[in-house]
């Protein structure tokens, strides 16, 4: 009878363990995109010009700038967009997933704009206080690029 608990027990355990490695296993895409949303969020602080071009994809109306004129603009474009306290916020709060999924309205037109596929996409979304934060990432193997963030910043207001 005590052989029959432990074993039961046993199963138990392996199933929970199974359980949790499968869903820590499906949420490896989000944290990858989260951790590549850091990255940018520091390179936008810092000034690191070249961290922040090579965490974007970068618009097509500056692609035919040079390196610090890109940097540049990108850097007044987006530095009210996004800031650690919005990140841990989106990053405990928001919907995440495909881009076709989370947005499907605007997907075509987003990844369009940024000369990408929408299926190679994914996107964070939440709303706060009646505004919106919207964050589109272009999957490229293991590592993520930023194609649209906004609002990210305004996520952490009321915190």
């Amino acid at each position: 009878m005590r052989t029959w608990r432990i074993i039961a027990v046993g199963a138990l355990l392996l199933i929970f363990a199974g359980g949790s490695w499968l869903r820590w296993k499906a949420e490896e895409p989000r944290r990858s995109a989260l951790r590549s949303l850091a990255r940018f969020d520091n390179a936008l602080r810092t000034g690191h010009s070249a961290d922040l071009l090579n965490s974007i994809c970068l618009p097509a109306a500056i692609q035919g700038r040079t390196a610090p004129e890109q940097a540049q603009f990108l850097t007044k474009a987006l530095a009210d967009e996004t800031s650690p306290e919005g990140l841990a916020v989106l990053q405990r709060e928001g919907a995440f997933g495909a881009l076709t999924n989370i947005f499907p309205a605007e997907a075509e037109n987003w990844a369009r704009q940024a000369g990408v596929k929408p299926e190679d996409c994914v996107a964070f979304k939440m709303e706060r206080a009646g505004i919106g934060a919207e964050v589109v990432l272009l999957r490229e193997g293991q590592a993520f690029r930023i194609v649209r963030c906004n609002n990210v910043k305004q996520m952490a207001r009321g915190d």
